[in-house]
Formats: C-alpha cells, structure tokens, sequence
C-alpha cells in the first residue's frame, strides 16, 4: 500500500510534571486552541481518501469528540464529502515500541535526595549504610510500574507492544507481543547499571516496529545523554521519518532536551520532561491519550482530472463554536491513481462522444486552438543536473517564469525557489543525504516531477 505523508503542523512542547496534569472531560471551551497534525495520507482507494490525523490541544491535551459531522475538507479549495470519521484505535491495531533506559544513572533520583538548596534529604550511618528518604524509590522502579500501567492502557488482543532496554549496549530485547506476561517479565528483570546507548535502542526499536501492520510509535524513556552509541541523533530522524513513525521522548531529570525535542518534533511525536521519577506514571498515561487520539477520515474526491496530479489539502473542524485548522499541506498522487483518473476520463468520453458527438465536433477546432496555445505556456523540465548531486543543482526548463518545487518521497514539500528564464542554479545544499522529486508550476499547469538524489 502507498503512503504519502502530507506537511502539516506539528506541535512540540516541554511539560513540566510535579503534581497531577490537568484532566480534559472531551470538551473544548472557547478559550481554548487546538492544532490538527496529519500523518499519513493514503490515496490508493481514490477516489476516497484516507486521511491519518492527529488532534490536540495546544497543551497537548487530546480531542476526543470529533465526529464526521462536524468535519470539513477541502481539496483545491473545492469542498469535498466526509465520507467516514473513526478513531484509529477502534478496528486498528496500534504497535507500541516501548525503549527503557536502564543505564546506571537510573538509580538515583536527585531530585529527591537533595533539596532545593542542595541539602542532602538521606543519611549515611557509620558502616556506610544509606537511609533513603521516606517513599522514595529509585527511578528504575518508578519507570518499571509507570511502563507496565502503560502497557495496561493498550487493548492487548488488538495492540502489539515491543520492548526495547538499554545500558551500554540494547541488551533487552521483546519483539512486537500480545503477551502481557512477558512483557512485565522482562521490564522486572532490568537493573540499572553502566552507560547510555540511547540512539542505538532507538533505531533498534523503530525497526523492530515498522514490520507491524496499523498504527506505529516508539516511545522513549531516557535520563541521560547519549554516550556510547555508534547511531546518532541525525541517524534516528532520518530512520524514522523514513519508516513514518513518531518518536515519543521523556527526557527524566539530566538530559540534553534540545536534542531529545528535535527528534520528537522532526518524527511528529512529542517531548515531555520531569524532574522526579516519581511523576513517570502521569506522563506515560498523557502519551497513552495522545498515541490512542489518533483518527482516520476518509472523504471523497470528486476531481477525476488526472493533470491534478499534485492537490492541495485542508481539513477544519468545529468544536463548541470553535473553528481549528490545519495550514493547507501538498498531496501527490501516486502512478496508479492517475492511470485510475485517465480511466474514468476515457470512460467519460465515450459517453460524451455517443450523446452529443456533432457537438464534440463543432468544437474541436475551437478547443484545439486553445488546447495548443495553452501547450506553449506549460512548463517542462528538460535537464536538472547533476544526478546524483551535492546540493548544487543546475535546472533548464521552458514555459516562461515559474515556481520550482523541491518534495521529498513522501510529498512533503521542502523547498520552494522562483524561477525566472530558462536556466537557473539552485543551491538545496541543507538537505540530508536521500530521493527527492523537482516539479515546476506556471500559468496553472504543472511539469513532470523529475526524481534526483542527493548524496553529500
């Protein structure tokens, strides 16, 4: 099956845990404001679309009572039918990556062994005995019952959970499971001891996952930095957008949040932190909402024109008298649906030409005419080199002015430059080793994506 990714907003935020969180009854007031983030776009049902999006408010709170009704889509800025609205989690399955830092750090919690002021709050008796502070546990211990009251939250005769722990090295392994005895089995047998390989168990868990069928995130929980690993942070992202799956991160106590943000934001997941190991329960159960918050729209389109190859996309909803948007976002439509649309097209025409062909005919040459003029002015680009490419590209089109449009592989447009004559070098020296696809819009028509790689 095709995937397209369609840009859309995608909200980050850092959530500062030390009570409880703040409890949504399935209402937006209008004080509120609220984001939708589209995921996934999958066109291979066209004319009906399916649409994979994501509704939140911007406290990261999620909307839960979106129905059909009060749906809107709109593609080319023409209305279209809402043909269906679900939660995801309701018929498809959702495969949870669950990656656990158990490197030696995860012993102590300092925030709750020194106070404000940095005064220890435990005692060291005369045979070096410690005395911990009274209800305090080491943050091994909280996050092994924060992850197993997570896993809870999930329908395991319908979801798939996989576990991922890490120290040194990945050295606690679970493919995707239905068996929640295994599951807790192996979250107990973890201690805590030597170093952080956080981005190899990421990667590790993100390929373990994207084999799965439905729904997928890896949700990560670290308290360190990075300091044995042979991935890196680059090397996370870019996996994962490859593969499509949100990397959901909570960075416990001293970690580098800037990174850790980055790879949430740049997946479409999300970043929380705490201080205190002892609020892991609260976050994982706001990550829980936010991963089952998920719906799957699907609307029909009524644009059978296969020269509309590349459609422009918006989704409103209404809540409560409160109108929240998504920015319109780019999608292309794959060979097979265009071969689709031309079908119907020809289907069309005969029909056109067996009720009124003298009609058809008088009008030929009219509309030949045109059809030719036009031709003139439709853009074409006939060489972009070199292929493959550092990020200097040289592009010679013909068509007269236009806008040259850079998208990676699943349509999300990236770069965007004016093209003014025939030639014109394009520096796109930023973007990171991969296939990419260059279009060329004038005068309302649009040229052939012409594919090329980038390779630094």
């Amino acid at each position: 099956m095709n995937k397209l990714a369609l840009l859309a907003i995608a909200i980050c935020f850092t959530l500062n845990l030390s009570g409880q969180a703040k409890k949504v009854n399935g209402q937006l007031s209008t004080s509120d404001t609220a984001d939708l983030t589209i995921l996934n776009i999958y066109p291979d049902a066209f004319p009906n679309i399916s649409v994979v999006f994501r509704a939140e408010t911007r406290t990261g709170e999620p909307v839960w009572n979106l129905s059909k009704e009060k749906m809107f889509v709109k593609e080319n800025r023409q209305e279209c039918n809402v043909v269906s609205l679900e939660p995801i989690s309701k018929n498809q399955p959702i495969n949870v990556g669950i990656v656990i830092d158990h490197s030696g750090s995860m012993n102590d919690d300092l925030s709750l062994l020194y106070d404000k002021e940095g005064k220890a709050l435990f005692q060291i008796d005369a045979n070096w005995n410690v005395k911990f502070p009274k209800g305090y546990k080491a943050p091994i211990e909280n996050a092994k019952a924060a992850v197993k009251q997570f896993v809870r939250s999930f329908n395991t005769k319908k979801d798939f959970i996989s576990i991922t722990g890490f120290s040194s090295t990945v050295d606690a392994k679970l493919p995707l499971t239905q068996d929640a005895t295994r599951i807790n089995s192996l979250v107990d047998s973890m201690q805590a001891d030597s170093s952080t390989a956080l981005y190899d168990a990421i990667n590790y868990s993100v390929e373990e996952v994207k084999k799965a069928n439905g729904l997928k995130v890896v949700v990560v929980l670290t308290d360190g930095r990075d300091n044995i690993s042979t991935s890196t942070s680059k090397t996370v992202i870019e996996n994962a957008i490859r593969q499509e799956i949100p990397i959901y991160i909570i960075g416990l106590g001293d970690v580098n949040k800037d990174t850790l943000e980055l790879i949430a934001r740049s997946t479409h997941g999300q970043f929380y932190f705490t201080q205190s190991s002892a609020s892991l329960d609260t976050v994982y159960t706001q990550i829980s909402k936010q991963i089952q918050a998920f719906y799957n729209l699907v609307y029909y389109s009524s644009n059978l024109s296969s020269a509309d190859s590349v459609r422009q996309i918006e989704i409103t909803f209404n809540v409560d008298s409160l109108k929240l948007f998504t920015k319109p976002g780019t999608l292309n439509l794959p060979g097979e649906v265009i071969a689709y649309i031309k079908k119907k097209e020809t289907q069309r025409n005969y029909l056109l030409f067996g009720g009124i062909a003298v009609l058809v005919l008088i009008a030929a040459g009219t509309l030949l005419f045109y059809h030719q003029k036009n031709k003139k002015n439709r853009p074409v680009i006939h060489k972009l080199y070199p292929n493959p490419s550092d990020g200097n590209l040289n592009i010679e089109i013909s068509g007269g002015d236009a806008t040259l449009k850079i998208a990676n592989m699943n349509g999300q447009i990236l770069k965007t430059f004016d093209i003014t004559g025939n030639a014109q070098h394009i520096d796109v020296i930023d973007l990171p080793n991969g296939d990419y696809v260059a279009t060329v819009f004038s005068n309302g028509w649009q040229s052939k994506g012409i594919r090329f790689i980038i390779k630094h």
